[in-house]
């Protein structure tokens, strides 16, 4: 990703991404990005980081927009409740439940948003922590599943 699609999505959201979301989406850690690679083979779109801009956009433009064909309410029991424009979609899991960041509080805070009960909670304070944190998780399975590949 570069700034002036950076720049393009600060535009149309109307906010400024935190520096620490800036920075990983322009020079993402080399092994975060080989494991993730390997998990969006699996699951494409469905990866705890976006770096395309085209799917950061198209993820945060479906979940705000009820006119998109793919919308579906922040509530999956009322569709008319939209979804919160306080949090910014930077990545996915296979459940469909998103990572988000908060960018108008300018930290690079990471939440968890359950589509189960559609609540937000914190995964991780800043990158750092949410990169050792997706390591943990999603480096057990893919390891696992690497392991069977090749057993």
């Amino acid at each position: 990703m570069n700034e002036t699609q950076i720049k393009r999505l600060e535009k149309k959201y109307a906010i400024a991404f935190p520096s620490g979301y800036r920075q990983m989406l322009l020079h993402p850690p080399e092994y975060f990005a080989a494991l993730l690679k390997y998990d969006a083979k699996a699951n494409p779109g469905q990866t705890p980081f976006f770096w395309d801009h085209r799917l950061i956009d198209g993820m945060n433009e479906m979940m705000r927009n009820p006119d998109d064909p793919e919308y579906f309410g922040f509530d999956p029991n009322d569709d008319s409740k939209p979804w919160p424009v306080r949090y910014f979609i930077i990545g996915s899991d296979v459940g469909g439940n998103f990572y988000c960041i908060a960018p108008k509080s300018g930290k690079s805070r990471i939440y968890f948003w359950y589509q189960g009960d559609t609540s937000f909670s914190k995964f991780s304070n800043d990158m750092a922590g949410f990169v050792k944190r997706v390591f943990k998780i999603y480096g057990e399975v893919d390891a696992m599943d690497c392991k069977s590949d090749t057993d």
